[in-house]
């Protein structure tokens, strides 16, 4: 029989899955469109203060150790003590959790398997990050791996293996190289919308690390969620 899933209400109307749950770090499925932390002077909804709520029967709190977009899915883990917090913090500083995230983007990459290394910075100017020179001082290396899973009429589903971890960096990269993600008009301001997707087309799908308190090495997976889904079943028919 199997064992009834757990969820964090969001919203009236939207709830998170609680993927993986100790008494050190508990990990969500974040659906497109919530914020992972509060953003001063915003009301939205966004999955911190939610988890502190679910955690307060515990006496515990959700201690932020890496975050995803806003309009990404996928995995977010949280620390539930200081001690774990710091361990993973320190795990995420050293790229040593191994990333995996599901990418739509625009036609087929040559070759189809491959790595992406560019230098990144960030400006003030949108709020974005652009590709830059190494020697520009402010730049940081942006290191992935992807390999096309599956090919479309013009478009491409990737899994992408985050080597570095800088914010943007999958959108950033693969636009740079002429295939901007699905709905992704941020970095792609041709990019038309799409009708079955409001959001870039992203998910953070599996999460790999050590564990703080044991020291054994927890994997945990998200299934995609309805609007992917969606999307996918209609590029197999077009």
């Amino acid at each position: 029989m199997k064992s009834k899933k757990k969820h964090v209400r969001l919203t009236p109307r939207i709830r998170a899955e609680i993927l993986y749950e100790d008494k050190d770090v508990i990990a969500v499925n974040k659906p497109a469109g919530i914020l992972t932390v509060p953003i001063p002077g915003m009301k939205s909804a966004n999955l911190q203060e939610r988890l502190d709520d679910y955690l307060r029967k515990q006496k515990k709190q959700a201690w932020t150790v890496h975050r995803i977009d806003r309009f990404t899915s996928g995995i977010v883990l949280f620390a539930k003590n200081p001690r774990a917090r710091k361990d993973l913090i320190r795990q995420f500083r050293n790229h040593e959790p191994g990333r995996i995230y599901l990418a739509l983007i625009r036609g087929v990459p040559d070759p189809p398997e491959g790595e992406l290394v560019h230098h990144m910075k960030r400006i003030k100017e949108g709020f974005r990050n652009v590709i830059v020179p190494k020697s520009d001082p402010k730049a940081s290396e942006a290191r992935l791996k992807y390999r096309v899973t599956e090919r479309f009429k013009n478009t491409s589903l990737v899994e992408v293996a985050l080597v570095t971890g800088l914010k943007n960096q999958i959108r950033v990269q693969f636009a740079e190289v002429g295939h901007p993600t699905v709905g992704d008009r941020h970095y792609a301001s041709d990019e038309q919308e799409e009708k079955l997707i409001d959001r870039q087309a992203l998910h953070a799908s599996r999460l790999e690390f050590v564990h703080p308190g044991t020291k054994e090495t927890v994997v945990i997976t998200a299934p995609w969620p309805k609007d992917f889904q969606r999307l996918i079943v209609y590029y197999r028919k077009s």
